[in-house]
């Protein structure tokens, strides 16, 4: 028995008048057995009654057929010859008693005395002092009658010297020597074990020549040589920490049986700790010995002390597997030289990519502090992963070398037995065009085997565990392990009804969690495994192999439909494919054949145009088969497996880099200060509780509630449900945390053509130059190619690298709408690159023209050109197209009109895509295939300038009017001019109508070019960009040679947010802008994923408006091909954040009203009811949490973004601003309460009260009132954070929030206002026992009532009393809705904002909008 009091008052001292309170009566007790010697002795209304024929009066007052085995009460567990005289119970007595000032100090005599008195053995006038008359039970008693009290049984005492007790000790003893023992035996084998590590680069060394020639030799890409070993021995070996990024740690570990044994016995002490706590949970109920509770720990006392320790040291274990979990099992294994090693563990740095908004706070920079000490002491950023060390055949055939190797990641590394080291390998075929066509022969059977056990198959393997597996995967972390440690307290101590529904809670979650991930899982590896059969040429012949033995310099024959499974050259014929599932463009892109010249290959360039990728699907190829059974069409593989473009976005998302947001940052702050709350709250239960063991369960109690289990779902709930509307919207996530980003973009960049513009150009007109004058002039534009001169309209016809797939023209839109403009058509040709029939008659024939030789457009060169045979003549007609920019520079100057500058640029500035054509003969020539491209592209004769007016979709203005009024900074990256790109801006509203742009260019002529600002009205050179930015009412467009000038000479970040247009980019180009603009805001990207993928993959932030459900070259896909999808993505993302942060201020309020309930509620000893405990913890936690992320978005984007700051001073407004009206209102009612004098002389007691019987502690005045306010206080918090402010709906939308809030208020007053009922006797209160609640007026309960534990035996509060309660419950209620809604939300809350920003001066990036 604990004796837990008020520390600073002691109850039913004094009434409010501060008067001595008197004794009060107690009724309802129970008369103690009377023990007689004979039944002749008993009083008359206890006297037994005479027995039925054939029954006996027994010893135990009762009548029996037989008083064999009967007990006899009155010998206190002795037998008759144990005691001096045997006695006889009376019957016990049928009713009850009422004692008269009731003094708990001696109550035992008090309720003998008024018995007696009530049987008449007492004169009516005597007191208690005179006592009953009647002795207490003793073994040796000669009395007539005595009292049935007998003495205190001794308590079962466990000694620890038990058999079980000993085998526990053995268990433990025996492990802690054998972990021992295999440390020091460990260390002894390992004290060289540094030496023997290897630092290994994650990059792959080229390798270039074959294995019959034996050359092979490391690239520049990376030293392999003896010096870069040597290098890269430099760093230390003790661990990965010092390693910088893309560097491992390899060690070798060879098996050991002891060890082995060892680490599965580790395994089964994890298990063991689990069911030793089972069993003394078990115990404690009686399940353990025949139903005897403390059967196998003999008593209360001592089972607590054992629970705590074993929970200590079971928490303290697990804590120490999970830890260590991914070098547990290497630690039972002994490290060894890498050639001797069973297995290799492969240590790296884990990549985290921290976004920060504005200025660190110093707690936050503190945290980090201590957070980056711990990590760097722990090594716990350190990722660690085994690998088995496997073998392949190094050539075919039986007995042949075999190479021994790991997978890491999805990647090979091989085992180079001469220098004992790892490394991982790719194939350079060549750099140039020739050099490649030169493998069209493939491989031998031999070198295809050789180069195969170097890179591995081409196929991806991505292991999804067995459902089974991923749960248990999903519960072994420190999140689950915290819930599972503070379950077992919840089990133990009696409060398993509400352990069963956190535990279920927890359970559904993590199954949820699982179903979700898994499903993930399997669609990566649905993108990633694919296999199937293709024609390979392997020794001089063509064969049918899998894909997954494909390996570079393999030729492959390609046919119409087959999915390509590597990248490679085209190096005959000529494919279309689609390569939707890579870029998200869902249009067919023709690819040509290799030249046969020395051009450099570069595939992130020009050599696009040659170059199939992994993924992508052949919608149609040259030819099926030639008649020789020689493929048309053949593709020489250059890259397979992780090192295609497809392999490398399958590794990312496998392994992605680890985004650390301001809200992951301040979350862990956040957690640690709620861990010191729950700390302090823990040591003021323990004093407040009596400082013996059960406080400490009521501490653990205080901790498990401020560290809500539901917390780290919190901030995850907003964005899952955000995600799901995503979805319904047809905007695809596949980076979940990404929309939280979402709801803090800064910056929108986007794309022009296809993005902002229509999908197609609409061909407006030709504008011709007239070669008839002395010097060249613009003619009128046309636009009817027909009217042009012939040679015009050959140019015209043949200058694209237009194709057709069933009937349909392919290729750049651009292209395709030149093309239709002029009319002809495309003839099937075998032997020239493309045919083109004219549809007009010359003297009744129609015109043709064979393309010989095509240079595909090159973004760095801006430019293509064709060489064209007239049929008619035999001369060749080279012509050149690209922007007017590239055709001024490489025309003939005599060619060039004086005004083509302004007439081009007006073009632009009146919004058209403007090409320019030009043209030279060279007669008759035989080998056209030799020319190169510079002589090709040089000395031609400008024909004139082909226009295309680029349409605005019809949604892009208000997108951009609302994305602005969002306060979001709209950018345009785009591949087009300059002019026209500030045409679309102004016309879409990015740049106002009466705001000057600037544009700034590259002037000059190579060493002397310099960087020039325009003024695009009037091309009026603009001397002082500074000066003129500092007007206002500016913006600034560059081009590309602009903006790698100003990158080059670190001016680009002093204007970079002055910039609204840039124009002439490259896609390395888009992708370093979008990184410059994610150094100092959140920025997002959104194109139609074709030459814009690096940006979208770059961005925090990507959006690819794609047909394809979901696109892997951004996180976000819309196949809603229109820029409200950002705004949608925005509103969203927004929502999202504000919700998750609503849940989490929710949770938060939860745990501070719930450290007030439950320190309030052991300052006065008293718990408040289990149905009470359920309500709170099962449904309103759980239910209000839940509706609360169903708040519906914004209609439209608000002129701010949401917080991310979990300690920011809005949020700490919010949570303390409700907690300290919540606190005064909690701490005012109980001053109240003690202000009644109803309630003062009947205060709840508890010196004779077991405070570890928590359930019995609820029957009182101060559990109900504690209950009743804090229930208004929990459920309240969810319509205070429900208000939807500028990013969510008005609260009154939440309909599942509304109907759940309106419920519970109508439960809870019921509880309060109503007369006792069913209902709240359920929750103990407002009730009493039916003889009381009868004596206080009411009607007989017709319903059962557990006798209540008060010296009153009721707990109804006064009618008055309840309507004031009840009144000032809702006032507090209505004054936190007010201080959310007016104070934090309203024109307070932004008052003080902008008063603090005066005088601090925000730190924030400030953005022109």
């Amino acid at each position: 028995v604990t004796a837990a009091f008020p520390a600073f008052n002691t109850p039913n001292s004094i009434d409010v008048n501060g008067k001595t309170c008197p004794l009060l009566d107690r009724a309802g007790l129970t008369c103690p057995v009377l023990c007689v010697r004979s039944f002749n002795d008993c009083p008359a209304d206890i006297k037994p009654a005479s027995c039925s024929d054939g029954q006996l009066i027994c010893d135990d007052g009762s009548c029996h057929d037989s008083c064999s085995g009967i007990v006899n009460p009155c010998l206190c567990g002795f037998t008759e010859s144990g005691v001096t005289n045997v006695y006889r119970a009376c019957p016990a007595y049928g009713g009850t008693v009422s004692i008269k000032r009731y003094d708990p100090s001696i109550k035992q005599q008090q309720l003998e005395f008024t018995c007696a008195q009530r049987w008449g053995m007492v004169a009516s006038n005597a007191t208690v002092d005179s006592g009953s008359g009647i002795a207490t039970w003793t073994n040796n008693a000669t009395e007539t009658m005595l009292w049935n009290v007998c003495p205190t049984a001794q308590e079962a005492k466990l000694t620890f010297k038990e058999n079980f007790c000993l085998a526990f000790y053995g268990i433990i003893g025996v492990e802690v020597v054998l972990y021992l023992a295999w440390h020091i035996y460990k260390s002894i084998r390992e004290r060289h074990a540094a030496s023997l590590r290897q630092v290994c680069s994650s990059l792959p060394a080229k390798m270039v020549g074959s294995a019959d020639k034996g050359i092979y030799m490391a690239s520049d890409k990376r030293d392999t040589s003896a010096e870069g070993f040597e290098h890269m021995d430099s760093f230390d070996k003790g661990s990965a920490v010092q390693l910088p990024d893309g560097m491992m740690l390899l060690r070798g570990f060879d098996g050991d049986v002891g060890g082995a044994a060892l680490y599965y016995l580790a395994l089964l002490s994890t298990c063991g700790w689990l069911v030793v706590l089972a069993i003394i949970v078990a115990d404690y109920y009686g399940k353990v010995k025949g139903g005897i509770a403390y059967g196998l720990l003999a008593n209360s006392t001592t089972s607590m002390y054992v629970f705590v320790f074993v929970w200590h040291l079971g928490g303290l274990w697990m804590i120490t597997m999970l830890a260590c979990k991914s070098k547990l099992r290497n630690y039972f294994r002994i490290e060894c030289a890498l050639p001797a090693a069973r297995v290799v563990q492969v240590e790296q740095r884990r990549a985290e990519v921290i976004l920060m908004e504005g200025e660190h706070s110093r707690l936050t920079a503190l945290a980090n502090a201590l957070r980056d000490a711990l990590v760097r002491r722990l090594h716990l950023d350190i990722s660690a992963e085994t690998c088995a060390l496997q073998k392949v055949a190094v050539v075919a055939g039986e007995g042949g070398a075999r190479r021994e190797y790991i997978e890491y990641r999805c990647t090979r590394y091989v085992l180079d037995k001469s220098s004992g080291r790892f490394q991982s390998y790719m194939f350079s075929l060549g750099d140039t065009h020739r050099a490649l066509l030169e493998k069209g022969n493939g491989l031998s059977s031999s070198e295809a085997q050789h180069r195969g056990s170097h890179i591995g198959e081409n196929f991806i393997r991505v292991s999804v565990a067995s459902f089974p597996v991923a749960v248990l995967q999903e519960f072994f972390s420190f999140f689950y392990l915290y819930q599972l440690m503070a379950m077992w307290v919840w089990f133990y101590f009696n409060y398993y009804k509400m352990a069963l529904v956190q535990f279920g809670v927890i359970i559904i979650s993590a199954l949820i969690k699982v179903v979700v991930r898994q499903r993930s899982e399997l669609k990566v590896k649905s993108l990633a495994e694919h296999k199937s059969v293709c024609r390979v040429r392997r020794d001089g012949q063509w064969t049918e192999l899998n894909t997954a033995d494909l390996v570079p310099g393999d030729v492959v024959a390609v046919e119409s439909g087959m999915e390509i499974m590597c990248d490679g050259c085209v190096l005959k014929g000529e494919v279309v494919v689609d390569e939707s599932s890579l870029t998200g463009e869902a249009r067919p892109v023709r690819k040509l054949a290799l030249k046969n010249d020395d051009i450099p290959y570069d595939v992130a360039g020009a050599g696009k145009t040659y170059s199939v990728f992994a993924g992508t699907r052949v919608l149609q190829s040259q030819s099926q088969r030639a008649e020789s059974d020689e493929p048309e069409t053949q593709v020489l593989v250059t890259r397979t497996r992780t090192a295609t473009d497809k392999g490398e976005l399958i590794q990312r998302i496998l392994f992605p880099t680890q985004y650390s947001f301001v809200f992951d940052e301040q979350l862990r702050v956040a957690l640690v200060i709620l861990l010191a709350y729950g700390g302090f709250g823990f040591g003021v239960t323990i004093w407040l509780m009596g400082h013996d063991v059960t406080s400490w369960f009521y501490g653990v109690f205080v901790i498990s509630q401020v560290m809500s289990p539901l917390l780290p779902a919190a901030l995850v709930v907003g964005q899952s449900v955000a995600a799901d509307r995503l979805r319904r919207q047809k905007i695809y996530c596949v980076d979940l945390p990404r929309v939280m980003m979402a709801g803090k973009v800064q910056v929108f960049c986007f794309d022009k053509t296809g993005t902002l513009t229509k999908e197609g150009l609409e061909f407006l007109a030709v504008q011709p130059v007239a070669t008839s004058q002395p010097q060249p002039v613009f003619g009128a534009d046309e636009t009817d190619i027909a009217r042009l001169p012939e040679v015009a309209q050959l140019g015209f016809a043949s200058c694209h690298a237009v194709a057709t797939v069933d009937g349909q023209l392919i290729g750049n839109p651009v292209d395709v709408e030149q093309f239709r403009a002029t009319g002809w058509t495309l003839q099937p040709s075998d032997e020239h690159v493309d045919t083109l029939v004219s549809p007009f008659t010359a003297d009744g024939q129609r015109r043709v023209g064979h393309v010989l030789k095509r240079f595909e457009f090159v973004h760095a060169r801006q430019s293509m050109s064709v060489a064209v045979q007239d049929a008619a003549t035999g001369d060749v007609h080279v012509f050149v197209k690209g922007s007017f920019e590239r055709l001024r520079n490489i025309a003939a100057p005599a060619s060039i009109p004086a005004d083509y500058d302004a007439v081009a640029a007006k073009w632009a500035r009146d919004g058209c895509y403007v090409l320019a054509l030009a043209h030279k003969n060279l007669g008759q020539v035989k080998d056209v295939a030799r020319i190169q491209r510079e002589h090709m592209e040089s000395g031609c004769s400008l024909v004139g300038l082909l226009l295309f007016r680029n349409k605005l979709k019809d949604d892009t203005a208000d997108a951009i009017a609302e994305l602005r009024a969002g306060n979001t900074r709209t950018v345009m990256i785009t591949g087009d001019s300059a002019l026209t790109a500030v045409f679309i801006a102004r016309e879409c509203g990015m740049v106002g109508p009466s705001v000057r742009v600037i544009l700034g260019d590259m002037e000059g002529e190579d060493d002397a070019r310099r960087l020039v600002w325009r003024d695009t009205a009037g091309d009026i050179q603009v001397d002082d960009i500074d000066h003129s930015l500092s007007q206002g009412h500016v913006e600034l467009a560059v081009t590309a040679t602009a903006f790698n000038h100003l990158v080059a000479s670190n001016a680009i970040r002093k204007l970079l947010f002055n910039i609204r247009v840039f124009a002439r980019m490259t896609p390395l180009g888009k992708a370093e802008c979008v990184g410059l603009h994610m150094e100092r805001a959140i920025t997002g990207m959104c194109g139609d994923g074709g030459n814009d993928c690096g940006a979208l993959r770059a961005a925090h932030v990507g959006l690819a408006l794609s047909e394809s459900e979901a696109s892997i070259v951004s996180p976000f896909s819309s196949s809603n091909r229109s820029i409200h999808s950002c705004v949608t993505l925005l509103r969203e993302g927004r929502a999202g954040l504000a919700t998750s942060f609503a849940a989490y201020k929710f949770l938060i309020n939860y745990a501070t009203t719930m450290s007030a309930l439950e320190l309030t509620q052991f300052y006065f000893s008293v718990i408040v009811p289990q149905a009470v405990w359920i309500l709170i913890d099962s449904f309103i936690a759980v239910g209000l949490c839940i509706a609360l992320t169903q708040a519906q978005t914004a209609r439209t984007l608000a002129p701010s973004r949401p917080t991310a700051r979990l300690i920011g001073s809005h949020t700490l407004a919010s949570i303390w601003g409700q907690t300290a009206i919540n606190y005064a209102f909690l701490f005012g009612l109980i001053g109240l309460l003690f202000n009644q004098h109803w309630f003062r002389c009947n205060e709840f007691d508890s010196r004779d009260i077991d405070t570890s019987l928590w359930w019995i502690l609820g029957d009182n005045y101060e559990s109900e009132l504690i209950s009743i306010v804090c229930l208004f206080q929990f459920v309240n918090a969810a319509a205070v954070y429900n208000f939807g402010y500028r990013y969510r709906r008005s609260w009154i939308t939440n309909y599942s929030l509304v109907v759940l809030y309106s419920a519970f208020i109508a439960v809870v007053s019921v509880l309060v206002l109503a007369n006792p009922n069913r209902f709240s006797c359920m929750f103990r209160i407002n009730c009493g026992n039916p003889d009381v609640l009868v004596d206080l007026g009411y009607s007989r309960p017709t319903w059962h009532i557990t006798p209540y534990n008060s010296p009153i035996g009721h707990n109804v509060l006064p009618h008055n009393f309840r309507w004031t309660l009840w009144a000032l419950c809702i006032t507090n209620a209505v004054l936190c809705l007010a201080y959310e809604k007016l104070v934090v939300l309203g024109p307070v809350g932004r008052y003080i904002k902008q008063w603090w920003i005066r005088r601090t001066s925000d730190r924030k990036l400030k953005l022109k909008l």
